[in-house]
């Protein structure tokens, strides 16, 4: 026999099979990497929030936190008790906005009357009390507008001070509440249905996630 007529023993596709096996090995190893590391991230986030968050510079103690919460609590009673949750008209509208202001006005008199031990909480709240003032008198000003327009095709919105370009203030401000968790979770900007000067309002209890 010549060599030309010797043939080479088959793979019996040994070679792709190889490769399949070889191919499944890596997308296991890839999964299983994927899992670790969203594990890792869930760990991450436990941790974060049990130790670190509750060590925040800006975390105040537990006596100021309560008369602060306190506050918050005392002033989500009062806003549910005022007649006509969900004004449709713009006089009821005006009306509704005006006296809700009012009682969050008074709560950040109270915020001011709050004096937390450390001087960093202290100058957080100051700044978060600040905060609310502003955002009050954005309300204010969407009311009176409101009223100026009355009877025009003039369409009125609600212009929210701006903590930076692309983040309004609000978030600002339950960023500080996020910080002293779960101390602060009845002054959720959310929970006084700050934003809220149409439509219906919706006093919850809300918590840190």
């Amino acid at each position: 026999m010549s060599n030309s007529d010797f043939e080479p023993p088959h793979t019996n596709g040994a070679v792709h099979q190889s490769g399949i096996t070889e191919a499944r090995r890596l997308r296991r190893r890839l999964f299983l990497g994927g899992g670790l590391l969203l594990a890792a991230a869930w760990i991450f986030a436990i941790v974060w929030s049990v130790t670190v968050n509750s060590s925040s510079p800006e975390r105040m103690d537990r006596a100021a936190a309560d008369a602060v919460s306190a506050a918050c609590a005392a002033t989500q009673q009062q806003l549910r008790a005022i007649p006509n949750p969900f004004p449709r008209l713009g006089a009821d509208r005006i009306a509704r906005i005006r006296a809700e202001d009012a009682r969050l006005r008074a709560m950040t008199l109270t915020f001011q009357t709050v004096h937390p031990r450390s001087k960093s909480p202290a100058k957080a709240l100051a700044r978060w009390t600040t905060d609310w003032t502003h955002v009050i008198e954005s309300r204010e000003r969407y009311a009176d507008d409101l009223l100026k327009a009355k009877g025009t095709d003039k369409v009125v919105k609600l212009v929210l001070p701006g903590a930076t370009a692309l983040k309004p203030v609000t978030s600002r401000m339950d960023d500080f509440v996020r910080e002293n968790h779960p101390d602060l979770d009845a002054c959720f900007t959310r929970a006084l249905q700050l934003e809220v000067v149409e439509g219906q309002r919706t006093y919850e209890k809300l918590t840190s996630s």
